[in-house]
């Protein structure tokens, strides 16, 4: 008994499944390959959305003819519901969905934009 329990320690993750709900293994799932997805994703999304606030108090203050300073109030209202939508995600990925599945939906809409 002792064995299989230290078998099933060093090959998998207790607590842990894949997409179809089967025992994860250490040597297939997660891992570098993994952390270097969130990575990228994390960095690309950074850039574009301080690239695109950044490019919003221009057009704001440029072609639709807001002064400075509301556009740049504009801007800041547009990044804190942002930001607010985060702890969304994290309240649906802790009460009704797994983090995975929020975080690729998150990814896709992401992308869209």
């Amino acid at each position: 008994m002792l064995m299989k329990e230290l078998e099933h320690e060093v090959n998998g993750w207790e607590g842990y499944v894949d997409y179809r709900f089967r025992p994860a293994k250490r040597g297939r799932h997660g891992g570098m390959r993994a952390a270097l997805f969130v990575l990228v994703v994390e960095v690309l999304e950074n850039l574009a959305f301080l690239a695109n606030a950044s490019n919003l108090v221009l057009y704001l203050s440029k072609y639709m003819n807001l002064p400075p300073s509301r556009s740049a109030i504009n801007v800041t209202n547009f990044m804190g519901t942002a930001f607010l939508l985060a702890l969304l995600g994290g309240l649906l990925s802790d009460a009704y969905f797994t983090s995975y599945y929020i975080y690729l939906m998150s990814a896709g809409i992401e992308f869209l934009h």
